[in-house]
C-alpha cells in the first residue's frame, strides 16, 4: 500500500506507450490465428509445419551435426548434391528435353524460392 492508502499496480500493458499500442496486429498474425483455427490445414507460413519432424529426418539431422555440417553452404553449393542430382535426372527419360541434360553449372535446387544448389 502507498503512502496516500491507495493499491496502484501497474501492468505490463501500462508499461507500453500509447504510440505501440496503436499500431494494428500484423496481418500474418491474423493469417496464422486463422489457420491454427482450422482443422485438417498444414501451415507452411513461415516455413515449419505444424507437426513433429519424422525421425529418420532428425536422425539423419543428427548424424550431419556429429560429422561436422554445422555451417552454412557455398552459394555455388554442395558437389555432392549436384552430383546425386546429375545421377537422379540422367536416369530419367525427359519428355520435354528428349533426354538432353542441364550442364552442372545450369542446375539448381531450390526451397521456397531460394537457390540452395547451383
Amino acid at each position: 500500500m502507498s503512502k496516500s492508502g491507495s493499491n496502484h499496480i501497474k501492468t505490463a500493458h501500462s508499461y507500453i506507450s500509447e504510440k505501440v499500442k496503436s499500431i494494428p496486429h500484423s496481418g500474418i498474425r491474423k493469417f496464422f490465428d486463422l489457420i491454427a483455427s482450422m482443422e485438417g490445414v498444414i501451415s507452411l507460413g513461415v516455413g515449419e509445419p505444424d507437426f513433429v519432424t519424422p525421425w529418420h529426418i532428425r536422425e539423419a539431422a543428427i548424424y550431419s551435426l556429429e560429422k561436422g555440417y554445422t555451417m552454412y553452404t557455398s552459394n555455388k553449393g554442395m558437389p555432392e548434391l549436384s552430383e546425386e542430382l546429375a545421377k537422379y535426372l540422367n536416369s530419367q527419360t525427359c519428355p520435354d528435353c528428349v533426354g538432353t541434360r542441364l550442364r552442372k553449372e545450369a542446375r539448381h535446387v531450390k526451397v521456397g524460392k531460394k537457390n540452395i544448389q547451383g
